[in-house]
């Protein structure tokens, strides 16, 4: 081999050795929050907020991504904006792999504040969605890396729950989002029973009288309870407040006068 080939082929393999090197370089805190802030246009002070970053190999390839959750500028105390999985390109320079959006059904059981995490559980990515502190998980999706991507491995997601009303009818948040927790759902049904067994206790002008009143119920349980922090604890109060009161009213309520009910 004569000298000039001998020093092209260790520039080749120095060169090939320095790609390698810059793409398995680890991925620092650092220049995450740098990459971040400046597609977003934030500045470096106050720092971006990490509330997670984990390290996977998802690639197979001997090199190690980024799991980052994280506050931008731009979310306020909203909560986290970014969740992202970041990887190194062949040249070493940050990229963002890419993590498909599920159809926009797929999230139709989250309300008010809503929020996720992302981790790691067997090689798959999974994303676990919450909308209140005191409602388990309604919504996790995996993701696999297909090659090129995350592809959605799996969905699971809670389901609709009986209630005094037709879900599929439901008119507002609340109504439609009494349907998904299934104690809130249970004690809808629990409150409704209570009050068909008062009615049955009462002439005709109370029943218009309590109809009236529940009708209100119902208008003012919406405007306290409305879907965002605490929703959930605000609703089962609510109406655990409405039983005990209907509970009451039923002991002391005197049969209706059916002899008043045949001449009427």
């Amino acid at each position: 081999m004569t000298l000039t080939r001998t020093f092209a082929f260790l520039l080749c393999l120095s060169l090939v050795q320095s790609a390698r090197a810059q793409k398995s370089k680890p991925i620092l805190r650092e220049e995450i929050a740098k990459w971040i802030n400046s597609l977003n246009e934030c500045p470096d002070d106050p720092p971006l907020y990490f509330y997670r970053l984990d390290y996977f190999d998802f690639r197979g390839d001997g090199t190690k991504q980024a799991i980052v959750v994280a506050s931008t500028c731009m979310t306020g105390t909203a909560g986290p904006d970014i969740h992202s999985v970041f990887a190194r390109d062949s040249d070493g320079a940050l990229v963002e792999l890419k993590v498909p959006d599920a159809d926009r059904k797929t999230y139709d059981n989250l309300f008010g504040h809503r929020n996720y995490d992302l981790s790691v559980e067997d090689g798959l990515l999974v994303a676990t969605f919450g909308d209140d502190s005191d409602r388990d998980t309604p919504l996790t999706i995996k993701y696999k890396w297909n090659g090129k991507e995350f592809a959605i491995a799996s969905i699971q997601k809670t389901g609709v729950s009986p209630t005094s009303y037709d879900c599929t009818e439901a008119t507002g948040e609340v109504e439609r989002a009494i349907c998904h927790v299934s104690t809130l759902a249970n004690l809808d049904v629990q409150l409704n029973a209570l009050y068909k067994t008062l009615q049955s206790k009462l002439n005709l002008l109370e029943r218009e009288t309590l109809r009236q009143e529940q009708r209100q119920w119902i208008v003012t349980r919406d405007k306290q309870c409305a879907p965002y922090k605490g929703w959930v604890s605000c609703l089962t109060d609510y109406y655990q407040n409405r039983i005990a009161e209907l509970k009451k009213r039923i002991a002391v309520a005197a049969p209706k006068d059916s002899s008043h009910s045949r001449s009427s």
